[in-house]
């Protein structure tokens, strides 16, 4: 969930100090650049909407508040001490934020699956026969684990020897599986 916060500095230069201080690199148009979890909006100072005068001609609103203001929204990160030393609380803000929410969080990796729902989702990703060809290499433990084994556990060391000869990363592991998981008999 974003959290937006308002933020009133006494000016640029203080704003951009806040954002040196938080380790922000800036770009090349030297606008800092905040982390994943950070989104800013420069407003600068409050001022009125301009009105027109008696000739017709837009006469520009006064200065309401001349510090630099600054709209921020965080997600999932600390709030840097010199942007909580300036937050500041508008009886009406009137800019908000129009932010994607965040990722679904990837489903947890089941600790043990049934061993038919490994097979069928190895059979699934085209990994079938591979594995066969490099359990009976294995032989030994591995070739007993795979042929009685009921259920498969994420953290067996039979699973581990499989990955390394296959070269298997952590992840595709894990997609494997979260696939078998799902499989419904």
């Amino acid at each position: 969930m974003w959290i937006p916060t308002y933020h009133a500095f006494s000016s640029r230069a203080a704003y951009l100090a806040a954002c040196d201080a938080a380790g922000w690199p800036r770009g090349p148009d030297n606008t800092p650049v905040p982390p994943d979890g950070a989104t800013l909006v420069e407003i600068g100072p409050l001022i009125a909407p301009p009105s027109l005068g008696p000739d017709g001609m837009p006469i520009p609103g006064e200065v309401l508040d001349p510090r630099h203001h600054v709209n921020a929204a965080w997600h999932g990160i600390d709030v840097p001490e010199a942007f909580r030393a300036a937050a500041v609380a508008p009886a009406t803000p009137n800019r908000c934020f129009a932010l994607p929410a965040p990722p679904p969080a990837e489903p947890p990796v089941p600790p043990v699956i049934p061993a038919w729902k490994g097979k069928a989702a190895l059979r699934e990703a085209g990994l079938l026969d591979a594995v066969e060809v490099a359990v009976a290499a294995a032989g030994g433990r591995v070739q007993d684990a795979w042929a009685g084994a009921a259920e498969w556990s994420r953290d067996s060391d039979f699973l581990s020897s499989l990955a390394g000869d296959l070269r298997l990363t952590r992840q595709q592991i894990d997609d494997m599986f979260r696939t078998a998981d799902a499989i419904q008999s």
